[in-house]
């Protein structure tokens, strides 16, 4: 799935949630886009807490690799959510996504 059809796809969704909720006309966008990082704020703890990779004083292993992935499909909801909520197109996203790779590469070339 490329962003545009990651960005189209949540859009749509986000519609439906709108709509169903009645709130199309109901919230800011100000409003929305503290919600949606407070939610990807939120699903990443989830993750981190099913991976128990920062509970070093447990032995327990990790939640199953499938709540694992239903986790991080949690977080990636909300990702293109926020792009729409700053006014960032796919395309947008995806240029300063691979500028940024590209420094990330040479920085790791030089040392970092």
């Amino acid at each position: 799935m490329d962003f545009q059809e990651w960005y189209d796809k949540q859009a749509k969704l986000d519609n439906y949630i709108m709509e169903k909720r009645g709130l199309t006309n109901e919230v800011s966008h100000e409003y929305l886009l503290q919600e949606r990082i407070m939610a990807l704020m939120v699903e990443v703890s989830e993750f981190a807490n099913a991976t128990r990779c920062f509970k070093y004083w447990s032995s327990k292993d990790a939640e199953p690799r499938e709540r694992l992935l239903d986790e991080m499909a949690d977080m990636m909801h909300f990702i293109p959510s926020i792009w729409k909520s700053c006014g960032f197109s796919p395309s947008e996203v995806e240029e300063a996504y691979n500028k940024k790779y590209l420094v990330n590469i040479q920085r790791q070339k030089e040392g970092y």
